[in-house]
C-alpha cells in the first residue's frame, strides 16, 4: 500500500465499521482459544497494526509486515514486537506459534500456497490460524489493483488451497453479508461508468452509519460463529496444524 493508503487507514482502523467488525467476528470465532493461557500469537500483514494491539491483551503478540511504515504505525499503536517481513519468509522460530493471524493477506502473495506452509512452519502441532480474504473474482476492480491483491477466492478455491497445505480445515464460512448487495451494486455501476475512486475503498463513515454498522457486524458475527452466514463478500476459515 502506499503511505497515503496507510495513513488513512491508521486515521480509521480502531473504530471503522469494516476492520472492527472483523475484529469482531474472529473474537468470537475464537473465543476459546484466546481465553487459553500464555498463547503466542503472530499477526501476519498487520497494517497499521489494529489488530495486534486489540489482540495482545489475549496474550504475547508479534506484528509483521512488508512495509517498514506499517510497522512504525504499529508501533504508534503500542505494539512492542513488530518486525518488517514478507508474509512467505516469517521471521519466527519453527513450531512457536499457538496461534497465526491471517487477515486479508494471502490474496496479496503470488504463492498463496507456499505462504500457508510457512504459517504452518510456524505453528506448533495443533496450532491454528484464522484466515479472512476477499471473495467473488467477479467482483474485482479498481479497489483491488491499488490494494495489489493477487486475487480474490471462491469457497471451493479457499478449501482446495487449505486442504492442499500442512493444515487440517476446521471451519470454513462466509462474513459481510449485508454488504454483498451494495458491493454487486457499485461494482456494476463502475463497469458502465468507469473506478468512482481511484484509491482504496476505505471511506471514514458519518458516527450514526458506522456505529450501525458496527451493531449489522456484531450480530453478523453471532451468527457466523453459530449457524453461519447464507453468503457473504468475504471468507473466513480456520485450520490447526497437523
Amino acid at each position: 500500500m502506499q503511505l497515503k493508503d496507510l495513513e488513512q487507514m491508521y486515521a480509521v482502523e480502531v473504530d471503522h465499521w469494516w476492520f472492527a467488525g472483523k475484529r469482531m467476528l474472529f473474537k468470537k470465532l475464537l473465543a476459546e482459544r484466546l481465553a487459553r493461557p500464555g498463547l503466542r500469537m503472530l499477526d501476519v500483514g498487520s497494517g497499521t497494526g489494529a489488530v495486534p494491539s486489540d489482540f495482545m491483551r489475549h496474550g504475547w503478540i508479534v506484528a509483521t509486515d512488508r512495509s517498514v511504515d506499517a510497522m512504525r504505525f504499529a508501533r504508534k499503536r503500542g505494539v512492542k514486537a513488530a518486525a518488517v517481513s514478507d508474509a512467505t519468509v516469517l521471521p519466527v522460530a519453527p513450531a512457536c506459534m499457538d496461534l497465526v493471524l491471517a487477515f486479508d493477506v494471502i490474496e496479496h502473495v503470488d504463492d498463496d500456497r507456499g505462504m500457508l506452509a510457512e504459517i504452518a512452519r510456524v505453528l506448533r502441532p495443533g496450532g491454528m490460524v484464522a484466515i479472512h480474504v476477499p471473495a467473488w473474482p467477479s467482483l474485482w476492480s479498481r479497489h483491488d489493483e491499488v490494494l495489489q491483491h493477487k486475487r480474490r477466492y471462491t469457497r471451493r478455491s479457499l478449501r482446495r488451497l487449505i486442504e492442499a497445505s500442512p493444515l487440517s480445515l476446521e471451519y470454513l464460512g462466509w462474513t459481510s453479508a449485508t454488504i454483498l448487495a451494495p458491493a454487486f451494486a457499485v461494482r456494476g455501476i463502475e463497469r458502465l461508468l468507469g473506478p468512482l475512486s481511484e484509491t482504496a475503498d476505505i471511506y471514514p463513515a458519518p458516527a450514526p452509519i458506522n456505529a450501525l454498522l458496527k451493531a449489522v457486524y456484531r450480530a453478523e458475527a453471532a451468527i457466523a460463529s453459530t449457524t453461519g452466514l447464507p453468503f457473504g463478500l468475504s471468507l473466513a476459515a480456520l485450520a490447526v496444524r497437523r
